[in-house]
């Protein structure tokens, strides 16, 4: 499935509400709704999924804006031309 940019969005903002929800519960609580064993353990794995999210709503253009091959030539390094 491919989503688009305003899914991407939503699922963004659907991560920083669950987020916040598991941070207010107490350790026991988000055991029990989220299935782990530590509480730290789902925060991670959201703070993982918001990371992905973000990562894939960074437009190509603002991603990398590095001029590898003037660098590596600047450098004295070999350059491999595509």
């Amino acid at each position: 499935m491919i989503m688009n940019r305003i899914q991407l969005q939503q699922g963004l903002n659907a991560l920083y509400r669950d987020l916040e929800n598991a941070n207010n519960m107490d350790e026991e609580t988000a055991c029990i709704i989220y299935n782990v064993d530590y509480k730290a353990e789902i925060l991670d794995v959201i703070k993982e999924e918001i990371a992905t999210y973000e990562s894939l709503l960074i437009p190509e253009s603002q991603e990398d804006e590095m001029d590898y091959s003037s660098l590596q030539r600047v450098q004295g390094m070999p350059v491999t031309q595509w």
